[in-house]
């Protein structure tokens, strides 16, 4: 299970008791981010990609189902790509399509470093980020995705800038616009990305579509039984 930036496995908590009913379940940091070290150099998608089949490799498992969410999901997706041979089933959970002016913008103002400062005002500038970004956002829910934040660092936004720079629906076609595994997308129509679930049913018309009444970003840790029977439920068909 690949999460979403800046936050960590922390995510996957509360889902895993329920997924590890029927699978051997592993939620992995992203490199730079939770408990994980940060890469020498900065990652471009492909290069996150690989750790699917690195982990695999450790664990000795060839073949395996790989989920992801958000940035993990484009992550997830580059793997589903690279080493479809490899992947039962993938899961992508709120993936982000961007056109070529959104990646732009973005790569230019949406996530600057913030400056550690002695006052600690930047702890006040992490909190009014994630209620900026989730103002239903309760303080446990908040607290949580805060200390993910101090975790990475100043510099919260490297695999965010990964995906900016990779142009997804240009890369798909080239690829002969197929994915060597059965496919699954998950979107929920009170997630904050929620107007891309159309962009990536879409582009991945292969692909099962599934969404998700009343679901926002963190279903996985809000509604962990039921997302784990949904999720169940495409794998073990």
């Amino acid at each position: 299970m690949f999460h979403q930036s800046p936050l960590s496995s922390r995510n996957y908590q509360a889902i895993l008791p329920f997924l590890g009913e029927n699978y051997r379940v592993i939620a992995i940091d992203t490199p730079g981010f939770g408990q994980s070290d940060l890469p020498a150099t900065e990652w471009e998608v492909d290069d996150y990609a690989m750790l699917a089949p690195m982990v695999a490799d450790k664990l000795g498992i060839q073949k395996f189902y790989l989920f992801g969410r958000a940035t993990g999901a484009v992550f997830a997706f580059a793997a589903g790509l690279n080493f479809g041979n490899r992947i039962n089933k993938l899961v992508l959970h709120g993936m982000p399509v961007y056109t070529q002016n959104e990646r732009e913008s973005r790569l230019a103002s949406f996530a600057p470093p913030y400056v550690i400062n002695d006052d600690g005002s930047h702890f006040d500038w992490i909190w009014s980020r994630i209620h900026s970004e989730y103002p239903w956002i309760n303080a446990e829910m908040a607290t949580n995705f805060a200390k993910d934040f101090l975790d990475v660092g100043p510099d919260f936004a490297s695999s965010y800038r990964s995906i900016w720079r990779y142009d997804l629906p240009k890369t798909y076609v080239a690829a002969g616009s197929n994915l060597a595994c059965p496919t699954l997308v998950v979107g929920g129509d009170a997630d904050r990305i929620s107007f891309m679930h159309e962009r990536v049913t879409s582009l991945l018309t292969e692909a099962e579509a599934l969404l998700i009444k009343d679901a926002t970003d963190f279903i996985a840790e809000q509604e962990p039984a039921s997302f784990a029977a949904a999720l169940s439920a495409f794998l073990g068909r």
